[in-house]
This record gives C-alpha cells, sequence and structure tokens, in this order.
C-alpha cells in the first residue's frame, strides 16, 4: 500500500497564526442610550457649587468661589457648562479619530482552501494565498494632511464658539445693566411726575392752571407708568437670556448674587481705552489676522488642497502583491502574484474636477469672509466713534442741567421759586440722567461690537502685533474645562 505524503507542520502552523491574528484586539459594542429628558437633567445639574466647577476656579486664580459675579466671573460658567462647546469639542474628537483613519494602511487578506482529488493516490489538495495591497504616489500621506487641516479647522472651531459665547454673554450683561439703570431712572421719573400732577391738580382746583396742562401731566405720568411696567418685565426676560448664555438654569442663576454698576459708578465710568489705538488701521490689519474664522478659513484651504493631490494621485493604481503557497501531488508550490487596476475607462478625471472645484470655491469663500469681516471692523469702528461723540454731548448736556436744577434748588430755599418749579427741573435732571446713561451704554454697545469685529478685547489691541498674541479666551478654548 502506498503511504501518501502530508502537507509539513509548517502549513498548519500558518493556519493557526492567520486565524489568531485576525481574531484578537476587537472592540466590544456599548450601547449609549439617548433620551430628550437627558439634557434636561444635565442642564439642571449645572451648579457653581460643583466640585469640578471650584477646582476650574482655582486653576484660574480664584481662592474660593465668588460672592459677587460680574460677567468676567459668569465666563467662567460660560467655559465650563455651556453646552455649545461640549458640541465643539466632540466635532474636533471626531476630527481627531479622522486623522488614525487617514493613517490605517489597508488590511492583507488571506485565502485558504483545501479539496481532494479523484484519485486514490493523491487525495488531498492544500491552497495559501495572500494579498497585500500597496498604495502608491502618496495617497496616504496626502489622506493624512487634509484630515490633519480639517482637525485644525474643528480646533479653531472650538476657539470661535468660544469667542461667540463670550460676545453674547457681554452683550446679555451690557442689556441687563441697561435696563436696571433705566428701571431706577423710571421709577426716579414716575415719581416725579405723580408730585407734578398732585400739585397741579390743586392749582387747577384753586383756578390757578387750565385742565389741559393737568391733562399733559398726566398722560405723561401714564406713560412714564407704562414704560416702567415694561422695563420690570424685560429685566425677567434679560435675566433669562443672561442664565442662559452663562450655562446655567435660571434656579442656580437666581441663587447668584450679581456686581450690577450703581448709577453715580457708571455716570463717571469711562473706558480706559486708546481711541487712537483702537482705531487704527495697522492695529486693525493685525487682528483681522488674528479672527479665528480668517485661519479656520485658511485650514479648510489647505484641506481642500491636500483632497485634490490626493484625487490626483489616484490617477496611480495601486498593486496588490499576491503571495502564495500550494501543496499538491506531494511538491510544495510557491509563486508570486501582482494585480492592478488598468485605466482604461477613465483616469479619476470627475473627482479631480470636483477636488479642484472644491478649492476654488474654499479660496472664493475665503475672499469673501475677509471682505465681511473688513467690512464689519469698518462699521464697527464708525459706529464706535459716532458712540463717543454722542456720550460727549450727552454728558455735556446733563451737566448744563445739573447745574440748572441746583440754581432751582438755591431759588426754592430762599423763597424766588415754588415746590412746581424745583420739581420741574429735577424731572429735567432725571431725564437728562436717562439720556447720559442711554449714551453710555451705547457706548459700551459698539465698543463690544468693535470687540467682535476683530475677536479681541480692546483692552489687548496694543498687543496684537506681538509675537505671541494669544488672548485668554483663546487659551481657554482648547483647554477641556471638564474632567
Amino acid at each position: 500500500m502506498k503511504t501518501i505524503k502530508r502537507p509539513p507542520g509548517l502549513w498548519t502552523t500558518m493556519t493557526l497564526c492567520s486565524l489568531l491574528a485576525t481574531g484578537c484586539g476587537y472592540q466590544q459594542y456599548q450601547a449609549h442610550l439617548l433620551a430628550a429628558a437627558h439634557g434636561h437633567v444635565s442642564l439642571r445639574a449645572h451648579d457653581t457649587e460643583d466640585s469640578g466647577f471650584l477646582a476650574y476656579l482655582h486653576e484660574e486664580g480664584y481662592a474660593s468661589r465668588p460672592e459677587q459675579w460680574g460677567w468676567q466671573e459668569l465666563i467662567f460658567c460660560t467655559l465650563y457648562f455651556h453646552p455649545d462647546l461640549d458640541v465643539a469639542r466632540a466635532q474636533l474628537s471626531r476630527a481627531m479619530a479622522a486623522i488614525t483613519t487617514a493613517a490605517q494602511r489597508p488590511n492583507p487578506s488571506v485565502s485558504i482552501g483545501a479539496g481532494r482529488r479523484n484519485e486514490p493516490e493523491v487525495p488531498e489538495v492544500y491552497s495559501l494565498s495572500f494579498s497585500i495591497p500597496v498604495e502608491t504616489a502618496g495617497k496616504r500621506q496626502a489622506r493624512i494632511d487634509m484630515a490633519s487641516n480639517l482637525s485644525e479647522s474643528a480646533r479653531l472651531n472650538i476657539a470661535q464658539t468660544t469667542w461667540n459665547l463670550r460676545y453674547r454673554l457681554l452683550s446679555s450683561w451690557i442689556e441687563f445693566n441697561a435696563a436696571h439703570q433705566n428701571l431706577s431712572m423710571l421709577k426716579q421719573e414716575a415719581q416725579l411726575r405723580d408730585e407734578i400732577v398732585s400739585m397741579l391738580t390743586l392749582r387747577l382746583q384753586a383756578g390757578m392752571i387750565s385742565s389741559v396742562e393737568l391733562s399733559n401731566a398726566r398722560l405723561q405720568w401714564q406713560k412714564a407708568q407704562q414704560t416702567l411696567v415694561e422695563e420690570q418685565g424685560r429685566i425677567d426676560e434679560l435675566k433669562t437670556q443672561l442664565a442662559s448664555n452663562a450655562g446655567l438654569p435660571l434656579d442656580k442663576f437666581d441663587q447668584l448674587q450679581l456686581k450690577l454698576h450703581a448709577t453715580d459708578q457708571l455716570l463717571g465710568m469711562r473706558r480706559d481705552i486708546d481711541i487712537t489705538n483702537a482705531l487704527n488701521p495697522a492695529a486693525q490689519d493685525a487682528a483681522l489676522l488674528n479672527r479665528v474664522d480668517i485661519r479656520a478659513g485658511l485650514a479648510n484651504y489647505a484641506a481642500s488642497e491636500a483632497r485634490l493631490r490626493l484625487e490626483i494621485a489616484r490617477q496611480y493604481p495601486d498593486i496588490s502583491l499576491a503571495p502564495a503557497y500550494n501543496y499538491e501531488e506531494g511538491f510544495h508550490i510557491w509563486s508570486l502574484g501582482i494585480s492592478s487596476l488598468l485605466n482604461v475607462l477613465h483616469r479619476n478625471q470627475g473627482q479631480i474636477a470636483e477636488a479642484k472645484a472644491l478649492r476654488e470655491a474654499e479660496a472664493a469663500q475665503f475672499e469673501a469672509l475677509q471682505a465681511r469681516v473688513i467690512a464689519s471692523m469698518d462699521s464697527a469702528r464708525s459706529r464706535y466713534r459716532s458712540a463717543l461723540l454722542a456720550l460727549e454731548q450727552a454728558r455735556g448736556l446733563y451737566e448744563a442741567q445739573q447745574t440748572q436744577a441746583q440754581q432751582a434748588s438755591l431759588r426754592f430755599e430762599h423763597g424766588f421759586a415754588d415746590r412746581l418749579e424745583l420739581f420741574t427741573y429735577q424731572l429735567e435732571n432725571v431725564l437728562a440722567k436717562q439720556r447720559l446713561l442711554a449714551a453710555e451704554y451705547q457706548v459700551q454697545r459698539a465698543a463690544a461690537a468693535l470687540e467682535d469685529s476683530m475677536q479681541l478685547p480692546l483692552e489687548n489691541l496694543d498687543q496684537v502685533t506681538a509675537p505671541s498674541r494669544h488672548s485668554t479666551i483663546q487659551r481657554q478654548s482648547f483647554q477641556k474645562a471638564k474632567s
């Protein structure tokens, strides 16, 4: 009887190794269910007494939790709690994972076969073959460059989101302060008008004035009362908006002691800004280069360049090495094959044309973005200059009105003026004060808009041309506050 030859132990070893190699290192799926109530519960959990938030404040230089909260303290609540930053961070994580995907090399494949021939002397046939893909023309590096530039754009999106949240919080804070100061002035106005209506009523009863004069005064008093009620309702709305921009639920926000400006402090306050530096075109050109969206536009354009390079590289087909081993009729047969696509029907012209069009679109979008930014900066600069001029005019009128009110008070003390004249001058003084407050807050709004157009605090404008120009907000935007 003739002995049948068996394949050597190398066959069994290679088979087992290939099976073991493909069976190790797999991740397991874990479900992470999401329900509509989760976001509600998460928002309700935002609290300034949270230990993680207190540790974050300690890292930022606060020895303890602040007793009073101004917008500079509330910005840390925004950076820690606001969900928009969580979205931006998740998008960055996705972009970083895309770099790992782009750097992956194609996996080889293995094929194992076994058969039986219809011959009693050589009944068994075995085969083992591999396919090893080899990328050509630098496709892998082009993918990595494209993913890296897109991840840089996602990283800058965190800074852009942070700046947008800062501007929204600052604008809400300015409006909230303005509403409180306006409410205080409206209360004084309503009280004075009520006193004037009472005095005019007595004069009408004495036949000293006509009913028309009393009707006009009563109409102005009713109008002031209506404005007062509307302003009280507006303050509640602004508080809700301010709490939302701070990333806190309204019930937790109500527990904070806000550090609002007093009227006397506000009237003496001037923004400590060099107006010539703020309106300097050279400094604004430097600030233009500092804008996050400008740098993100450059990163997107670089990604489109990398994509075009990748599509051009795909003109050249990849190759696949195919070593194989066969055992047949007692013989060990080794072979090596090479396979590749034939660029006969097309050479990736469509994808290359799309990539070129995308690059041109990114370039056009970048130029349009620059044009919008420059126009926004010019418009904000003009509004800021006009607001400063209006503030100076309102200040002059208020000082003149104060002088007249003081003179009326002296005349009243010496018996040369009656109480109606005194209250009338006091009312005019309150109205002038209202106009001054409105002008001051208009300056603050214009300054905030100018900062937003440059994406740079005005007090840091003189440092914008320094070699290292990273503001505190941008530095904090790249740090994940939550553990």
